[in-house]
């Protein structure tokens, strides 16, 4: 990332730490607001990333195609009428959560709207820490292709060698996890399919139970159960899969999953509001499904959903992935080659934009960047009714006459 770039972005963020009151001591409480609950949506927020910052423009003869960019001169001159459409439609739609976008070196946007916790009059803010779900998924790849570079496992590797009893374990290797080729079922969604319902499939989870225990149970579930393919012959969105990923990472590391992220990735690169599944660090869930409150269980986000993070510590995320500071670039560029329905290991990807969505009960977040880090945008929201990508995809199209 270019120094200039860096400093704007520093600037901006202290400016509003200085301003904005902090939330990372919040924890999740009962919902005050009962509606269905929903999962990771993949399909809808691929449609709403097809424009990008090097899309093609459209050509009728045959003259070279030229990438598209954004006109940033343009861009700049108005960016305070583009940020107060920006603002307009967060208030208009009651989205509640906070939103970051950056665009170059000359647009940077921070929104936050609602509150961390209604009962203390706490805001959102740039350092308030939500659940991330999917988001989560990254980290663990992470930790896997690190895994790999040190020679403690390969991603070749057949699932038989870490579960030797598991009856598809000679055909599943641990790409086919990171890829969501497996055909495993996913244990938080009804029939194992990622729908719009969650469902604890007849797991018998405990709030009194200990993460370790809930996580007995979940891997029992996942390793009885039926494929929906033959493994690496389709793709299927699975926490499942991410879930095997943390239990191979301690298997090998002798770590806990916890642990061994958190040594390698987040201390690293000074993420010193990231954690993983304390409740007391999290924003309070508002609008969600009270018959829901099982997937907060300790253990049962685990490596596939269970991060708490924060805008700020996400940039601090984004920024390592074009300076190859946690990983060599040889890792990071296999991490990062799509395989099957343009998902990588850990996010999609379309062409240099990287992404991610998600919904956990009442919190939404999305992540979406280009890898050189050219536009940025990041939102995060504890508010079941907001949504993230709808959000997304609207400042797209107020942006949209900047960009050709």
């Amino acid at each position: 990332m270019q120094k200039s770039a860096r400093v704007l972005i520093s600037g901006l963020l202290c400016a509003s730490m200085a301003f904005v009151t902090t939330a990372c001591n919040t924890k999740v409480t009962e919902n005050t607001e009962t509606t269905n609950a929903t999962v990771e949506s993949m399909t809808v927020f691929e449609a709403a990333t097809t424009q990008s910052t090097t899309a093609p423009k459209k050509s009728t003869d045959d003259t070279p195609v030229q990438p598209a960019t954004y006109n940033f001169v343009k861009l700049k001159e108005k960016s305070s009428s583009v940020m107060n459409e920006f603002d307009n439609y967060i208030n208009k739609k009651k989205y509640n959560g906070v939103v970051y976008y950056k665009i170059g070196n000359d647009f940077e946007y921070i929104g936050n709207n609602g509150n961390a916790n209604i009962e203390s009059h706490t805001l959102n803010s740039i350092n308030t820490c939500y659940y991330v779900g999917s988001i989560t998924k990254q980290f663990t790849a992470t930790a896997i292709y690190l895994l790999a570079e040190q020679k403690m496992l390969s991603i070749d590797d057949k699932l038989d060698k870490y579960y030797p009893d598991y009856e598809y374990g000679s055909e599943i290797t641990i790409y086919n996890l990171l890829t969501m080729t497996s055909g495993i079922k996913s244990y938080l969604s009804a029939d194992g399919v990622i729908d719009n319902s969650y469902s604890s499939n007849g797991i018998e989870l405990s709030k009194d139970n200990s993460a370790e225990e809930n996580k007995a149970l979940i891997m029992d579930w996942i390793l009885s159960q039926d494929l929906l393919f033959k493994p690496d012959s389709g793709y299927k969105f699975s926490d499942s899969n991410y879930y095997l990923l943390g239990d191979i990472i301690e298997q090998v590391s002798g770590k806990n999953y916890y642990d061994y992220v958190k040594e390698n990735i987040i201390t690293p690169l000074g993420m010193n509001t990231t954690g993983f599944e304390y409740s007391s660090k999290a924003a309070n869930a508002y609008q969600g499904d009270d018959s829901n409150s099982y997937i907060y269980y300790d253990g049962v986000g685990y490596s596939s959903s269970g991060l708490i993070t924060s805008v700020s510590d996400l940039l601090k995320w984004v920024y390592s992935f074009d300076e190859n500071e946690i990983l060599s670039k040889e890792s990071m560029d296999k991490m990062l080659t799509p395989y099957k329905e343009n998902y990588a290991s850990g996010l999609f990807v379309n062409g240099n934009r990287l992404y991610q969505s998600s919904k956990f009960d009442a919190y939404n977040s999305m992540l979406s960047f280009e890898r050189n880090e050219s536009e940025i945008f990041v939102t995060l929201s504890n508010y079941k009714n907001s949504n993230s990508v709808n959000l997304y995809s609207s400042f797209k199209n107020i942006l949209s006459p900047f960009y050709g």
